[in-house]
């Protein structure tokens, strides 16, 4: 640990945040450039290293935490498409030491080593040594390719050579996998829609689609067809939620939930110093498209105290009932678990003291828990504990220490 720090202790004492770029020549800038892009890949193919180093070891269990990709996304505040492909390549580049090699010297960049390790997996490997293809002369081949082309010709490469050991795409990583279905927030209020379908499924969503953007076309309709789609998909989970034929979520009925403050709420519309409401999933909103929302809805009251958080609204019962759930998942926001950000569809409200040792059902001893880590309270020996009169939470180990994310615990906002 001490070489390691000793390492990161140079780095920060560079302090390349004082260098004034302005100052530079062009010909410094075109020679830096490339300089500072080699570092980024060494730097990154000892993150790899790193990482692959920590799941052989499990580091991620003494933090809570189920798997290397959700110790990542908690401690570190990657994305879970960061955190999956970082994983990847750790366990992947120790079997492909020339490419690890030219990573380590800075010669290809993380996007040459994705495309790489995405391709050649381990069935296809083993599948190449089934008929006689060399490993070590793919090593090589691959890391040349890397040097000297860009990502996407690498990728190419890659591909040929998946032919060559995989014509059918039978051994592919995505083969018989799952359906999947994501929606990415962006910070300026949009939310992006990614995934994939296998053919009868994607078959089904589009057909049920295309009935619906057929039926709403009125005269002068200027929409592409892909914003015809996008108000298709809305309009169809719309509808799914008016059918009031959904499942229930953690004992309550889907609903579209909304949480504003009443006198924004009543204010007029354009007034001036009126906070906006929040959706429980989308995040923040206007007054005005929460007046939207409100139009047709039940309003439930929720009172809070002067610091903003919600009063106890308990009741003598085992089960949190949903004023509590909703006052609990108001103040909390997400799994208070350190370094989970589950949100509250995920959740469970877990007693900090428990029912049967005297614990009541409330909101104060009330605490937003997804399941893995209730699991991990429960029968890991975790414990959790609330600041008294905030909504600041801490984890502890079975041993007593203090979980402590390595990054900036996510947000309440």
């Amino acid at each position: 640990m001490s070489q390691l720090r000793s390492l990161l202790d140079e780095l920060a004492a560079a302090d390349p945040a004082g260098l004034d770029v302005e100052a530079l020549t062009g010909e410094e800038l075109r020679d830096g450039l490339p300089a500072v892009q080699a570092a980024i890949n060494r730097l990154t193919a000892l993150q790899t290293r790193m990482v692959a180093a920590g799941e052989a070891q499990q580091v991620h269990a003494v933090d809570g935490m189920r798997s290397m990709k959700s110790w990542l996304t908690g401690h570190c505040r990657l994305s879970g498409v960061a955190s999956d492909a970082l994983v990847r390549a750790g366990r992947r580049l120790r079997r492909l030491p020339e490419l690890a090699a030219a990573y380590d010297d800075g010669d290809v960049t993380p996007a040459h080593v994705a495309e790489v390790t995405k391709g050649v997996t381990p069935a296809r490997m083993a599948r190449a040594a089934g008929i006689g293809v060399d490993h070590g002369e793919t090593d090589r081949l691959l890391a040349e390719a890397a040097r000297r082309l860009g990502p996407e010709d690498t990728a190419q490469v890659v591909r040929r050579w998946v032919i060559g050991v995989d014509p059918d795409g039978t051994l592919d990583d995505d083969a018989g996998r799952p359906r999947v279905f994501r929606i990415a927030s962006s910070s300026g209020g949009r939310h992006h829609l990614s995934g994939h379908l296998d053919a009868a499924g994607a078959e089904t969503v589009h057909t049920v689609l295309e009935s619906i953007m057929g039926g709403d076309r009125p005269a002068g309709d200027t929409r592409t067809h892909a914003e015809r789609q996008g108000d298709a998909l809305v309009e169809l989970a719309r509808q799914a939620l008016i059918g009031g034929n959904l499942p229930a979520v953690r004992g309550e009925r889907a609903q579209v939930r909304v949480t504003i403050d009443w006198q924004s709420l009543c204010a007029a519309t354009g007034a001036l110093g009126i906070a906006g409401g929040r959706l429980a999933f989308a995040g923040p909103i206007t007054p005005e498209t929460a007046r939207r929302l409100a139009c047709d809805a039940s309003v439930v009251r929720v009172i809070t105290g002067p610091d903003g958080l919600p009063l106890d609204v308990g009741r003598a019962r085992r089960t949190a009932s949903e004023a509590i759930r909703r006052a609990v998942e108001l103040r909390d926001g997400h799994c208070v678990f350190a370094g989970c950000s589950a949100p509250p569809a995920w959740c469970d409200v877990h007693h900090v003291v428990h029912w049967a040792h005297g614990g009541p059902t409330s909101c104060d001893n009330g605490a937003l828990v997804c399941e893995a880590h209730h699991t991990a309270v429960h029968e890991g020996g975790f414990s959790l504990r609330r600041n008294p009169g905030t909504a600041v939470w801490h984890t502890y180990r079975p041993d007593g220490s203090e979980v402590l994310p390595r990054g900036p615990t996510p947000l309440r906002l």
